[in-house]
């Protein structure tokens, strides 16, 4: 049996539907709901191609084999390569992936490496990380991109707190009778 402990366990359909959520905060930091994207799925159509119910099932994991269709939906809704959200650890790599859909030259360089020895290639990673220091770029690209700043910070307003359910039970009492 191989030795898996240092290869990292491939991302589900849920985790990649996560990251891409995150990625798309609007401005005040909020990440579009399961009803957006389901709409979204539907643009320039009369209804969206997925219900509400479909994208929270795929969202929670409850649902994790989608049809193709369902992926493609989802890819253009999220604005996101399809390939992204297919399952398998070759397919994690949103930051390649979304290069190698949006950049025709990028496809010819990896068509060009086909036949070419490690070495070669080897070669070409170092030329490659050094074009990116020569344009002030770090030399490593992360797999999922970080979401943009302060998206993860907490938003100002109110903190929430729990209510007890003596609490709870006044407040629906007030609601009840009009108060």
């Amino acid at each position: 049996m191989a030795d898996t402990a240092d290869r990292p366990q491939p991302l589900s359909l849920s985790a990649k539907l996560l990251a891409l959520l995150r990625l798309r905060r609007d401005p005040d930091g909020f990440t579009p709901s399961a009803k957006d994207v389901a709409h979204a799925t539907g643009a320039g159509q009369r209804k969206p191609r997925l219900s509400h119910g479909q994208v929270t099932s795929l969202l929670n994991g409850t649902s994790s084999n989608p049809t193709s269709s369902t992926i493609a939906a989802l890819a253009q809704a999220l604005d996101a390569p399809a390939a992204f959200l297919l399952p398998g650890r070759e397919w994690d790599d949103l930051a390649a992936l979304t290069v190698f859909v949006e950049r025709p030259e990028v496809r010819e360089v990896i068509r060009l490496m086909q036949g070419l020895e490690v070495q070669v290639i080897d070669e070409i990673m170092t030329m490659l990380r050094e074009s990116r220091r020569r344009a002030g770029l770090p030399e490593d690209v992360p797999a999922i991109p970080p979401p943009p700043p302060g998206v993860d910070q907490p938003r100002e307003g109110r903190p929430r707190r729990r209510l007890s359910l003596e609490e709870a039970a006044e407040r629906a009492a007030d609601y009840l009778e009009g108060r």
